[in-house]
């Protein structure tokens, strides 16, 4: 393994609490759709929508849309079911457009319960004294991640902020090839943060230097631990208590949920 010099962050589920965070908003998006629509009050309409993206109840799916999807995946998912139920396709034109103005204003209406994962200011400062680039790799928009990263004042950390809105999406490796061209470092030098999979599958595909998942989000240890070369609690714990990097320990890498 080549010396880690940057580190490429997945965002919901690995900086932001996803739970505090696209649950409420993902419910509250298509409860606006029905009305949109004109079939509010329809229950079991509203849970073939919310389980279309993997939204079941409380439970998210790991490799759902809602977990790792974009804007345009949850748009084609909520076309076809609504299309199934005789809406008039009249009424789901631009759908794509309402979606990533809603999905916006719903994120600045629940601004007030959004958490990130850990003390972010100071994990991003302890990696900025080390040397290292920071960079995020989302499915989310831009607008949306920006505004995330400024409420938890940690944007001027950043070097490099890659979203499905400006890259093709994760797993592909264009957003890992635009940090590196940005930050000036090759993929083997880079270590890929995720809570999913597909978080994995796109370290894979960029050659990163290091693919670590974390349990903060979506997926439980068995989902990640045969993927990626470390399983963290959070990103919490990318800096032990020595000051060493996770991946510089001794002991076992996989490393189990303490939850």
């Amino acid at each position: 393994m080549k010396e880690i010099k940057g580190i490429l962050f997945d965002k919901d589920g690995t900086l932001l609490d996803f739970h505090s965070g696209w649950v409420p908003v993902a419910i509250r998006i298509v409860n606006q759709l029905l009305e949109r629509v004109g079939r509010q009050n329809e229950l079991s309409l509203q849970v073939s929508l919310l389980e279309a993206i993997g939204l079941h109840g409380n439970r998210v799916e790991p490799k759902g849309i809602l977990a790792s999807g974009t804007t345009q995946d949850m748009s084609e998912v909520f076309r076809r079911v609504l299309l199934e139920q005789q809406v008039d396709p009249a009424q789901l034109e631009d759908l794509e457009g309402w979606l990533t103005e809603g999905l916006y204003q719903q994120t600045l209406d629940n601004r007030h319960n959004l958490r990130p994962t850990a003390d972010l200011q100071h994990l991003f400062t302890q990696l900025r004294r080390q040397g290292l680039k920071i960079g995020i790799a989302t499915a989310d928009d831009l607008e949306s991640t920006i505004y995330f990263l400024e409420l938890v004042g940690v944007v001027s950390y950043i070097d490099f902020i890659g979203t499905s809105d400006h890259y093709e999406k994760k797993p592909s490796p264009s957003m890992m090839r635009a940090f590196c061209e940005i930050s000036g470092l090759r993929a083997e030098e880079v270590a890929v943060v995720g809570d999913t999979e597909t978080d994995i599958r796109f370290a894979r595909n960029s050659s990163a230097g290091m693919a670590i998942g974390v349990l903060s989000g979506v997926s439980g240890l068995s989902d990640l631990q045969d993927l990626a070369d470390l399983v963290i609690p959070s990103v919490a714990d990318i800096v032990q208590a020595d000051e060493r990097w996770i991946w510089q320990k001794d002991t076992n890498q996989q490393v189990s949920s303490t939850g």
